[in-house]
């Protein structure tokens, strides 16, 4: 249990949606893989913009918690017909009004409800800005396959007990 590794942490805690999805892995090339095929779901753009659903990479050295790095501020969404959205943190969508939709006499025309009912298809590109985030390189015995680990959240969520890929605590 004392591997170092990052884990992807994309949650809404309990309420009208509930999501808390884990990726643990070893490097951050899979890390990577495992953020796009996230954000290629439009469901958990709804989630990011909507939500507020957190969103971060969390780095563990050698089986504990030293770095919590919020990849809102590293997101850019941007969707045909509407301006660029990105994010100053969780809950802080900025480029476009999702307060607004609540007003609108036809909530199927606003972009909220097409995000939920995945209506976007083509006209949505999600860009993640890893250049510009600094995440510390693992130290020690690295995680990989097969490794079972301790995840000790800093912010104060639920331990888990979290395989080497993916796992989903909500199911």
């Amino acid at each position: 249990m004392s591997h170092s590794f990052y884990d992807l942490a994309f949650g809404v805690d309990p309420g009208g949606a509930r999501k808390d999805t884990h990726y643990v892995r070893g490097s951050l090339e899979e890390l990577k893989h495992d953020l796009a095929a996230e954000l290629a779901e439009e469901i958990n753009l709804y989630l990011l913009c909507w939500y507020g659903a957190r969103l971060t990479l969390d780095v563990y050295q050698k089986g504990k918690q030293t770095d919590s790095i919020d990849l809102h501020p590293f997101l850019t969404i941007s969707i045909a017909g509407y301006p660029d959205i990105t994010f100053t943190g969780p809950e802080e969508p900025v480029g476009y009004d999702f307060e607004a939709d609540e007003e609108a006499e036809d909530e199927t025309e606003t972009l909220s409800f097409r995000m939920f009912a995945g209506e976007l298809g083509d006209a949505v590109n999600v860009t993640v800005h890893w250049d510009r985030i600094e995440v510390p390189p693992l130290r020690g015995e690295v995680a990989r396959e097969g490794d079972v680990v301790a995840l000790h959240p800093l912010l104060g969520h639920f331990e888990h007990t979290a395989t080497y890929g993916y796992q989903d605590f909500e199911l």
